[in-house]
């Protein structure tokens, strides 16, 4: 609990333009089975949030905004957690693509250009509404127009997983 509260001071004290807002759950929520690849063939299941800290955020690659305002974000804070932290209490970082179709074959590379720890996965749409709902997040793929171009909304906050694997704030 007291790492959650470092990072939780952390994330919440990083100057940034907009102000972030975090809730420590009253009660931890269990994370259901899910997997998730990338292109490289590299996996991320809920079997990677055993152990250590993890932050889970969803997007698009083609996000022009909260995606790369959060991530940025994500860096100083996992950056500056990491100098007051040892090593392998600093939390890992998932970016989840909800935008399989585009995102799948490119994904890998995507939050490393953040920080080179992160890391970028995506999957099929069940397993995506799997975690979206275990999270309490939300996205929605809006009709296509007439060039079969579509946008993509999504919730802006990320979820701080637990070593043990359960839900414990929103970010």
């Amino acid at each position: 609990m007291k790492r959650l509260a470092i990072l939780l001071f952390t994330l919440l004290a990083t100057p940034a333009p907009a102000q972030v807002q975090g809730v420590m759950l009253d009660a931890p929520v269990e994370i259901p089975p899910f997997a998730f690849t990338n292109e490289l063939g590299e996996t991320f299941s809920e079997a990677d949030l055993i152990g250590n800290w993890t932050i889970v955020m969803f997007g698009f690659l083609s996000c022009p905004d909260v995606c790369p305002f959060t991530l940025g974000n994500l860096e100083a804070a996992i950056s500056e957690t990491g100098m007051r932290v040892r090593p392998d209490s600093v939390p890992k970082v998932a970016f989840i693509s909800v935008d399989p179709d585009r995102d799948a074959e490119v994904i890998s590379e995507y939050a490393k250009f953040f920080h080179p720890e992160f890391e970028s996965f995506t999957g099929e749409r069940e397993q995506i509404n799997t975690l979206v709902e275990a999270t309490d997040s939300f996205y929605r793929l809006m009709k296509p127009d007439h060039t079969g171009y579509y946008e993509v909304q999504h919730s802006s906050a990320v979820s701080v997983i637990a070593p043990d694997g359960t839900l414990r704030a929103k970010l």
